[in-house]
């Protein structure tokens, strides 16, 4: 559930944070890299950083520095990132190949802004400055060379971000040669970023690639696969959230996420995802929680018969996800879930809103995994419920979980 990443922010003239570059931590007790693959470090960073959290939250609207590597930048992964926020360090070990000058040219009109990392000018290599505006300069490299590249960045009129500033007469010689922006040890050390960061199931993954590979593909079967994995569903919705800026509605269910965003997002959030390094496939409580507490929701609501379709899929997506939402029921105001594009009745349930019947729900559904009875029966009174019916409920929904278990497992 854990994962972690580091920011390290980055300043201008007047030392106003702009922007965060975000490295790969693997641990909480991580101050360095630590992985034998960068395309896999930059995966582990965009999962955690923009589908792991929100990310207007976390970074206040400031631009995110984040390492491409020449297969991430050829797979086409920048499509699940919004560019407004994004920008794309080229690695010092990409290669201009015209396959990938191809794809820079292609970012650069989409609208992406584009960084070269460690740059040290050459011939070969001064063909990215066509598609960078901005070139971060090592101020560990030998003296000759910076001020050779910045030479050149100047009279390209490239901005210079000058990394690995330590000292305040460093930051003076920077600026001397003309640099804008600034990182280093000097303003601030990496900070390390812990969250929690469920991974979705392999077995979503398979099942969604097969319903993919054919060409009439509905929309309500991909739907149907990602609301049986709480881990996809919360990573969806955060996607759905990147995507749709403007998008005013409230999602009430699975289904009018995948709608709202389309059938190609919903492929480049999946082929995203299946990129990382899945864990060993495995069925754990929180899952198994997060069925129980969904058809138990749902189960309520179609017990009282108030609400109609529309509202039971809320009912059930608010217990999916509630196993993963961390709800502290003493805080008005939870920007996690206030962040989510949900619905306000799963938004109440979330923050377990006492009087409003998905609130109740939820705290229901608590109460009996945590065998408190007087809870349970206070609500039972409540609406009207009886034992008799909340054992139907407990049935129905432990047999709903054993049958999705099994078909995770088989």
């Amino acid at each position: 559930m854990d994962s972690y990443y580091a920011r390290q922010p980055i300043f201008n003239l007047n030392s106003d944070t702009i922007a965060y570059e975000l490295l790969f931590r693997n641990s909480g007790g991580s101050t360095s890299y630590s992985y034998n693959s960068g395309e896999g470090a930059s995966l582990s960073v965009i999962n955690s950083a923009f589908l792991g959290s929100d990310l207007k939250t976390a970074f206040r609207n400031k631009k995110l520095y984040i390492n491409f590597t020449e297969s991430l930048i050829l797979k086409d992964v920048v499509n699940i990132l919004p560019k407004d926020m994004l920008v794309i360090e080229i690695l010092e070990d990409v290669n201009p190949t015209p396959m990938v000058l191809e794809k820079l040219a292609e970012l650069k009109q989409k609208g992406y802004r584009m960084a070269v990392d460690d740059y040290v000018y050459s011939e070969e290599r001064a063909v990215f400055l066509d598609y960078a505006e901005i070139v971060k300069i090592d101020f560990r490299c030998p003296k000759e060379e910076i001020e050779k590249t910045a030479e050149k960045c100047r009279r390209l009129k490239k901005r210079i971000l000058a990394e690995k500033i330590e000292t305040a007469e460093e930051l003076e010689y920077a600026k001397s040669l003309g640099a804008v922006f600034f990182q280093g040890y000097y303003f601030s050390r990496p900070l390390l970023v812990s969250i929690k960061n469920p991974n979705p199931l392999q077995i979503t993954f398979m099942q969604l690639m097969v319903k993919l590979i054919d060409e009439e593909v509905n929309l309500g079967e991909l739907s149907e696969i990602i609301r049986t994995d709480s881990g996809m569903t919360l990573k969806f919705l955060r996607f759905v959230n990147l995507q749709r800026e403007d998008y005013l509605e409230r999602i009430e269910s699975v289904h009018q996420a995948v709608t709202a965003v389309g059938l190609r997002r919903t492929k480049d959030f999946i082929y995203f995802l299946s990129l990382q390094t899945m864990n060993e496939n495995f069925i754990d409580e929180m899952i198994t929680t997060g069925f129980f507490r969904a058809k138990f929701c749902e189960s309520i609501s179609e017990l009282l018969r108030r609400y109609d379709k529309r509202q039971k899929e809320e009912m059930y997506l608010l217990g999916l996800i509630s196993i993963i939402i961390d709800c502290n029921v003493d805080t008005a105001e939870n920007e996690e879930i206030d962040a989510l594009p949900l619905s306000d009745n799963i938004k109440l349930g979330l923050h377990r809103t006492e009087g409003n019947l998905f609130g109740d729900a939820l705290s229901a559904v608590i109460a009996f995994e945590n065998a408190d009875w007087d809870s349970l029966d206070t609500f039972c009174k409540k609406y009207c419920i009886t034992s008799a019916d909340i054992s139907k409920i407990n049935l129905r929904c432990i047999m709903h979980t054993n049958e999705l278990i099994k078909n995770i497992r088989f």
